[in-house]
């Protein structure tokens, strides 16, 4: 029996309906966190003046680069390093503190803070970016009885002096470089010297601190200055300048919908990784803007983390940052249309194009810009004809009954997939997101009128939805126990997994409820980590690839009815990450690992984390039309005495406010407020209750709309701009 076209079993809804009540309270405790050191990138939004903190037990680094996107070939995959090191420690009558902790500045700007404590001290060094240079700001308060020395070194790790060492009647403490552009100023004490440093490349700070007393200095790390600016830099007031740059965070990330959520850590999560969408921005060598895929291994753009930022950035109303990063990525097309970045760095990766149209799709709906769609069009055509032409070669070149026949031909897999030990081969997953693009291309030629290519393009596309469907009949893998499930490569087991959801979700090739999404969904979560995340979707045998779980996966677990899977994976996530709510490509799952690869400030986990906390409050439905309210959000967030809300949420059909209360366990009284909405979409709000096995409701009091209940959701059906209601809990 070949299990692609299996009758539905009927354990889907044995396994699905049958919820976890998620009696108690998650929280965000970075318990999964990997090791030291964690990394934090300090800049300004879009900034091409980029500093990496690194926080360590005892000690903080700065590492940076004069280097930036401007200087390497554009759309290339460049690693600039971070050549430029200096370490800051503290003293207190000579015993050096270790650190308690260390997190964002108001715990979700760009911004980094360090505490020291001991010995009855305590000092915090922040570290703040502004246009000129980045402020190192220490405040030591003495707790205790005694007056205490304490001193913090500012240290170079370079060929580097400082001249107040070099010369003791020297006016500044300032270090440059032995090495490289002799006179570039490297750090710079914000006030003139007072006495000669500790070492040849060291800043001392130095405060004599009174029992009860608070002190405060400063020092810069100018980004572009010589030592001819030294007058200059010292005029400046350098906390005006850090007060300013932190405002320019806040201004911006005030612009996002306002969410009221019950943990208010997740909060500064969600607008922690909503920041970084702007930290992975920067200009490139032509003059325009995009996204980076990570703050240093992988400072470059491509075409899927920088696009997956787009639309994350899209749906929380920043539309003309998300249209430029889209932009900057399609503008890489071969004049034999073929949309792969050719050139650049994902080149023969057929997933390129499929998320190349997709998110033009997906941009279009949100934003209804039908200039941005008519310009992408032609390219989206020329992709189209190009990959038919790709895929006669598959057909001509094997049997009809081979799973590779119709296929798009080998290319490179990247992401962990693998034929055999070969990087290169037939993927399923590049087949699956790149056909989910071919129908993006024919549904654009019906949005725009073009009729005159729509059968082509729709062809197109139902031609290569076709040849997957039937290699998946071979080419799927059978368990002993008869489980079924999608390889990354066809009848092999070889690589990772990354990608083969997509057949799921979004592309929908492979019905929800099909024994094979059943079996495909049950070998990618057959082996959970201590810490509640799917092991080998990537590179490392036995690893975590955090991001994955919440970009991926979730999304089907919603689909398959089984939102509680995906709302672990939401808090499973976030304490994988840093304090510093930052995350690496991949890692090893144990606590504290020393074992990650790629980029230790990866992009891919902020853009799936910031994707998923908007889409578990409010997510359009594709098949209905409809749109979710609470769809997967964690159940205790439906506890006695919580709030659940967004403001001013955009979506494809108007914006949406709501606001939820458990005033009490029996009743939740909601409001829903609507703007420009299309009321030929249905609302759909999906009731979280931690108990819902022994509990049932009942809904009253409702004004502004009509409605029916459908299990744990109620459906608004018919409906004004304002809505409210209450809703009756009570036991079976």
């Amino acid at each position: 029996m070949k299990c692609f076209y299996s009758i539905l079993i009927t354990s889907l809804f044995a396994i699905n309906v049958n919820v976890s009540s998620q009696p108690h309270k998650s929280s965000v405790d970075f318990g999964y966190s990997f090791g030291e050191p964690h990394r934090l990138a300090v800049c300004l939004p879009n900034s091409s003046n980029k500093t990496m903190l690194d926080a360590y037990s005892d000690t903080f680094y700065l590492l940076w680069t004069y280097q930036d996107c401007t200087n390497s070939p554009l759309g290339s995959l460049t690693t600039y390093g971070t050549p430029l090191k200096a370490n800051c420690t503290t003293n207190v009558d000579g015993t050096r503190l270790k650190g308690a902790k260390w997190q964002r500045v108001d715990n979700y700007i760009p911004a980094f803070e360090y505490v020291w404590e001991g010995k009855g001290i305590t000092v915090t060094a922040k570290v703040i970016a502004t246009e000129k240079g980045d402020v190192l700001n220490f405040q030591a308060i003495n707790h205790g009885t005694q007056t205490k020395d304490v001193v913090i070194d500012c240290n170079m790790r370079n060929m580097s002096f400082n001249m107040r060492w070099w010369d003791n009647k020297y006016k500044y403490n300032t270090i440059v470089p032995i090495s490289g552009r002799n006179d570039r100023i490297l750090i710079i004490d914000t006030k003139p010297a007072e006495r000669v440093p500790s070492g040849r490349q060291t800043i001392n700070v130095n405060f004599k601190l009174k029992p009860g007393e608070l002190l405060s200095h400063s020092l810069l790390r100018p980004y572009n200055a010589n030592i001819d600016d030294q007058e200059k830099l010292l005029q400046i007031n350098w906390d005006a300048e850090a007060a300013k740059g932190l405002q320019v965070w806040r201004d911006l990330i005030a612009k996002a919908p306002k969410l009221t959520l019950p943990d208010s850590v997740a909060y500064d999560a969600f607008k922690a990784c909503l920041a970084d969408m702007f930290v992975l921005r920067e200009k490139q060598s032509d003059g325009k803007m995009a996204g980076l895929c990570g703050t240093d291994v992988y400072r470059s753009p491509n075409s899927f983390e920088p696009e997956f930022q787009a639309m994350a950035m899209a749906n929380l109303g920043y539309f003309q940052e998300a249209k430029e990063n889209l932009e900057f990525a399609s503008q890489f097309i071969e004049p034999n249309g073929d949309w792969n970045d050719f050139r650049e760095w994902n080149r023969a990766m057929w997933a390129v194009s499929g998320y190349k149209s997709y998110y033009t799709k997906q941009y279009y709906l949100l934003t209804h810009d039908k200039q941005f769609l008519q310009e992408q069009f032609p390219k989206m055509l020329a992709s189209s004809r190009w990959s038919a032409k790709q895929r006669e070669r598959t057909k001509a070149e094997n049997d009809p009954d081979s799973p590779l026949w119709g296929l798009m031909p080998r290319g490179f897999g990247d992401c962990g997939l693998k034929d055999g030990e070969d990087l290169f081969g037939v993927f399923y997953p590049h087949n699956i997101i790149h056909c989910m693009g071919l129908e993006a291309n024919a549904w654009a030629a019906k949005e725009l009128g073009r009729m005159d290519v729509y059968k082509e393009l729709k062809d197109n596309h139902l031609d290569l939805l076709t040849c997957i469907k039937k290699s998946l009949e071979k080419g799927a893998i059978r368990d002993s126990d008869g489980t079924c499930w999608i390889p990354g490569v066809p009848s092999k087991t070889t690589g990772s997994s990354w990608g083969v959801a997509e057949a799921i979700y979004p592309a929908r090739i492979v019905a929800p409820d099909s024994p094979l999404a059943i079996g495909t969904m049950k070998h990618l979560q057959k082996t959970l980590s201590e810490g509640g995340l799917p092991e080998n979707l990537g590179w490392m045998k036995g690893g975590l690839w955090v991001a994955i779980a919440l970009d991926a996966l979730s999304y089907v677990d919603m689909i398959q009815k089984d939102a509680d899977m995906a709302a672990s994976y939401y808090y499973a996530t976030l304490n994988h990450g840093t304090p510093l709510f930052s995350w690496c490509e991949e890692r090893m799952p144990e606590k504290g690992t020393d074992k990650t690869s790629g980029d230790r400030q990866h992009a891919w986990t902020p853009i799936s984390i910031t994707r998923f906390t908007r889409d578990m409050l409010v997510m359009e439905d594709d098949l209905d039309g409809s749109v979710w309210l609470t769809r997967a959000v964690p159940r205790w967030w439906y506890g006695v005495g919580e709030r659940i809300g967004v403001e001013n949420m955009p979506t494809r059909y108007g914006e949406i406010s709501y606001l939820l209360t458990r005033t009490s366990d029996k009743e939740i009284k909601f409001q829903i407020n609507l703007k420009d909405y299309d009321f030929s979409h249905p609302l759909r709000l999906e009731l979280r209750l931690p108990d819902n096995g022994n509990l049932k409701y009942k809904v009253k009091k409702i004004k502004g709309a009509k409605y029916k209940t459908e299990g744990n959701s109620i459906l608004f059906a018919s409906f004004a701009n304002h809505i409210s209601g209450v809703i009756y809990i009570s036991s079976k």
